[in-house]
């Protein structure tokens, strides 16, 4: 990927639509959903403890490099709508899955105007890579380190021929 780059769903928006990010607004972790209740007669407010994050917002200052119609401009915006995997250029190892929800700055982009903001609201995480192991009979430990719980998804394929039994299935999450 080039720098200055994102791929958005796996298509490098600067190679396929001429898209080029002059800056990224993005926060290194996302914001706690408060759990509070204000209790009348009582100081304060009773806070149940935040474990739930709010979407995130990625914010992408871009520019357009290459001449675009308005047909091309309407299938930029309703390819970024689609919920699809978002990685930059500058941590290429991290992915975001969001969509953009309004387009209105894509609007404004003609003859005269070059730049815009694409505003993606994204699931809380700051996504890794994909693990695969391979398991042998007896005890396997798999090591996956995060900074937040979010959803596993665990695949099981049976590749031999003996049928698998006495599984055990243990997910450990630090708060």
């Amino acid at each position: 990927m080039m720098r200055n780059s994102f791929t958005f769903g796996g298509v490098d928006m600067r190679e396929t639509y001429g898209i080029c990010i002059s800056e990224a607004h993005d926060v290194l972790f996302p914001q706690l959903r408060e759990r509070k209740v204000v209790v009348p007669g009582r100081s304060g407010a009773y806070d149940y403890g935040a474990f739930a994050y709010d979407e995130r917002i990625l914010s992408l200052d871009c520019d357009i490099v290459r001449p675009t119609t308005r047909a091309q401009l309407r299938e930029i915006a309703y390819v970024l709508a689609q919920k699809n995997q978002i990685v930059l250029w500058n941590e290429p190892d991290k992915y975001y899955i969001g969509r953009i929800y309004n387009a209105e700055e894509l609007e404004r982009v003609g003859t005269t105007q070059k730049h815009f903001t694409l505003e993606f609201t994204c699931d809380p995480f700051a996504y890794g890579k994909t693990v695969t192991e391979e398991l042998a009979g007896g005890t396997n430990q798999l090591q996956y380190q995060g900074t937040a719980p979010t959803p596993t998804l665990i695949i099981l394929r049976n590749v031999g021929t003996e049928p698998i039994q006495n599984l055990q299935i243990t997910a450990v999450y630090k708060r």
